[in-house]
């Protein structure tokens, strides 16, 4: 059947397949809106909306605040945030092309991955690993979470780094190349100096020669990295005082280890319940972690014991089956908290440890001596029919995407009482003017989180976008004691100011929040409107300009020029 196909794809069939398959399984993702830290890294980030500031991408983090200079976080990943500036100053803010360029770099993945896979099984073995690859429903935070282009990204230069090294000399041209694009790997993630490792160890366990060049192009890269971010940037290893994970000793983060193996593996081989944002933890030895750290141990052994087999029988297969159960455990360990993550599990994070994982599969496969042609035919079946499934379920997951209302209405109907997620369906509500839903939610918060002003900040902002200012006002009033920037008192003063329009009542209240926020620019320019509205313009100007010396910014630049002027409000 194969020879009535034209030569072009006799040829390249998998390679046509993979990427045919890839954006039929994606396609539905290619529409969804900004999600999640989407918004603050790229809708609401002013930094990468113009590629003028290219060079600033190299000397800070991810996110860009209104009141910095420079970009802020906790990563640093100058790629990533080119990446970004790139598609914005071509396109604006159509995530269409955001999606359509991740789905794609995605797709090219699967593809090298069939290359380097068919280094070490047969072409056909190679297609169907890389192909779980490409539609496991596993990847689909890390394809359809535009802010999650990392993950593709720091995987694309890295695997090219990993193929060109595999040749048996490595001249320098090559070493160079080689040391770029590891580079462009870390500096789109950290996570890039894994493919340094893979590369080394495939050098030792293959016993290739240059390895005085191999230590060079490894080397340099990963120093360069170190000094364009540690010197160059400053962007230092921090702790987020609210994650769990990041704040427990490794005497404690040790006990959720082993229910960490296990949820890749078990999400791996049944990818029913994907979600966002895991904070779960169990810093005690009970029988959870015992039971867990059994099973891990078992299957630990297992691979431990079929490698003894295949030194044995099957020497052949016994140096790649090293290759790739180091590449797995390598990138297992790395996301097993031994340093603190910001999530407990992400399935993201297993982008990279699943190819590990999928070359286990292989070698596993190969080592099996097939007694018929049934037997092959079987397993041919089995993997067909698994890769429908996948696809399926990735498909389904992708429309959990398709706006955040989606996305964290799905999650919390698993994880419950989930403070991050709540709060952000909460804005999403709100976003779509959803104020009666939203309300129940933020009163669901402060019921577990009575001292979080914010929260009563939006939900008092529901009850003004309503119309009931009553509620409004008793709301913003708790906040009075909260607080610590004098944001309560200044809504409060103008929810009277605007909405009752009596500026005296105001200015009483406005005053009370200076006394012990004087520099809250917000509270002058209350005070300013409020005093000119009574005819006071000797005490509106002396408003206008301080709220001006302490913040300049548009709305007291007009304040200001109104006043001077004599100017009506409007």
């Amino acid at each position: 059947m194969d020879n009535d196909l034209p030569i072009f794809f006799r040829k390249n069939k998998f390679y046509i397949l993979l990427v045919a398959i890839g954006f039929f399984v994606y396609f539905n993702s290619l529409f969804s809106p900004f999600v999640w830290d989407d918004v603050s890294q790229i809708q609401n980030n002013y930094f990468i909306q113009n590629l003028n500031n290219l060079p600033r991408f190299f000397l800070g983090s991810t996110f860009g605040l209104s009141n910095s200079l420079n970009l802020t976080g906790l990563y640093y990943r100058p790629l990533m945030t080119t990446f970004f500036s790139l598609i914005f100053s071509s396109f604006g803010s159509n995530t269409f092309y955001f999606h359509f360029l991740q789905v794609s770099i995605h797709i090219l993945n699967g593809v090298l991955i069939f290359v380097l896979f068919k280094k070490f099984f047969k072409e056909k073995l190679a297609f169907f690993l890389s192909l779980i690859f490409l539609v496991h429903p596993i990847n689909v935070e890390a394809v359809d979470y535009i802010s999650a282009i990392q993950e593709p990204l720091f995987f694309f230069f890295g695997i090219l780094a990993l193929i060109l090294s595999l040749k048996e000399r490595i001249r320098i041209k090559r070493a160079i190349v080689i040391g770029i694009f590891l580079l462009c790997s870390l500096l789109s993630k950290e996570t890039g100096l894994l493919f340094i490792i893979m590369i080394c160890a495939y050098r030792f366990i293959y016993k290739k020669p240059s390895k005085l060049i191999t230590f060079l192009f490894t080397l340099v890269p990963l120093f360069t990295y170190l000094y364009l971010r540690f010197i160059a940037a400053k962007v230092f290893i921090q702790k987020i005082p609210d994650v769990p994970m990041m704040t427990a000793p490794i005497t404690q983060r040790i006990f959720t280890m082993p229910e960490i193996f296990l949820y890749y593996l078990k999400t791996f081989i049944f990818p029913y319940q994907l979600l966002i944002s895991q904070q779960w933890s169990n810093f005690q030895a009970n029988s959870l972690f015992f039971i867990s750290l059994f099973i891990s141990c078992v299957i630990l052994a297992a691979v431990v014991i079929f490698g003894i087999f295949l030194f044995h029988k099957r020497k052949n297969l016994f140096l790649p089956y090293t290759f790739f159960c180091l590449w797995f455990l390598i990138g297992i360990g790395f996301h097993m908290q031994f340093i603190p993550l910001d999530f407990t599990v992400s399935d993201r994070w297993f982008y990279f440890p699943m190819v590990g994982l999928l070359g286990i599969i292989g070698v596993s496969v190969d080592s099996v001596k097939h007694t018929s042609i049934n037997s092959g035919t079987y397993i041919k079946t089995f993997v067909v029919f698994l890769i429908i499934i996948f696809s399926f379920r990735t498909f389904i997951r992708n429309t959990n995407w398709y706006n955040g209302i989606s996305l964290y209405s799905y999650n919390l109907q698993y994880i419950k009482n989930d403070d991050v997620i709540e709060n952000a369906l909460a804005v999403e509500l709100m976003k779509v003017r959803d104020y009666p839903e939203a309300q129940i939610h933020f009163k669901n918060l402060l019921a577990r989180n009575p001292t979080q002003f914010a929260l009563y900040i939006n939900l008092a902002e529901t009850y003004e976008l309503t119309g009931d200012i009553s509620d409004a006002k008793s709301t913003y009033e708790k906040v009075l004691n909260i607080d610590g920037s004098g944001i309560g008192y200044y809504n409060l003063s103008r929810i009277i100011l605007q909405k009752e329009s009596n500026p005296t009542e105001a200015i009483k209240i406005a005053e009370k929040g200076i006394q012990q926020y004087p520099q809250n620019a917000n509270l002058w320019i209350v005070m300013a409107i409020a005093n000119y509205e009574l005819g006071n313009q000797k005490d509106a100007l002396s408003e206008a300009t301080k709220a001006k010396d302490l913040l300049p910014s548009p709305q007291a630049d007009t304040i200001y020029n109104m006043v001077v002027n004599h100017k009506p409000l409007n």
